[in-house]
């Protein structure tokens, strides 16, 4: 049984190898997907989203970039609203401000109306990182951290990000599902699908540019979709 085993040790270490080198490069073809390149939005550029609930819109997100120099700033505008009649059932608005410089933010200021709820948010970079002031977190985090506005794919190689909305502190964990054929603003792409699990868990396409294409998640029960109707 030892010669047996000695004989056919060579194809063992073989086969072995063989696996780790599939394995290794199917490893390294995910990260290299995850980690492409990040979209670089022009100035006056703008993402136009509508955004769907029981496939019909009851609002929208607008994103614009304008640049000053080396600063790139980015407006988030939201609203959404669901109504029976004369009565609102549902409220939603959201307005911040962000501005980077050299792939970092340098700053942000927002404030969003939810469901009777008024959050605010301001975060200012300091020798220190970044200084969060928001409604529900108080604090310094690392320069290198990001808000959940979701234009920016580089959520996508973080595991922690705050929230635009209040400051919170978000653990993220991101799988990378894979390519996807989608229609957006009236044209049919390949996408890269991601599923970002935290308190709550989104689906997020992006194109081979990096740029922002769609969102799913599920709330309340109901399935809404951000459908990218102009760029």
């Amino acid at each position: 049984m030892d010669s047996l085993i000695m004989k056919a040790l060579p194809q063992i270490k073989k086969l072995i190898a063989s696996t780790i080198v599939s394995i290794t490069l199917a490893s390294w073809g995910a990260v290299s997907v995850a980690q492409a390149e990040s979209w670089t939005p022009s100035d006056g550029e703008v993402l136009k989203f509508d955004v769907l609930r029981k496939g019909k819109p009851f609002g929208y997100h607008t994103v614009e970039f304008d640049r000053d120099g080396d600063t790139l700033n980015v407006t988030n505008d939201i609203e959404l609203k669901v109504s029976f009649g004369p009565i609102r059932a549902f409220y939603y608005k959201h307005d911040s401000v962000e501005a980077w410089a050299d792939g970092k933010l340098v700053s942000m200021e927002g404030s969003t109306r939810k469901d009777g709820d008024d959050l605010q948010l301001d975060v200012d970079q300091t020798d220190q990182g970044l200084d969060i002031n928001g409604s529900s977190y108080d604090g310094s985090v690392s320069a290198e951290m990001i808000p959940s506005s979701h234009w920016n794919k580089a959520q996508m190689a973080a595991d922690q990000i705050f929230s635009s909305e209040d400051g919170s502190l978000l653990d993220i964990d991101v799988t990378y599902v894979g390519e996807e054929e989608i229609t957006a603003a009236g044209e049919t792409l390949t996408a890269d699908r991601y599923t970002m699990a935290s308190e709550l868990s989104v689906d997020l396409w992006y194109d081979k540019s990096g740029r922002w294409v769609k969102c799913a998640f599920e709330a309340r029960g109901e399935t809404i979709e951000y459908v990218l109707t102009s760029s």
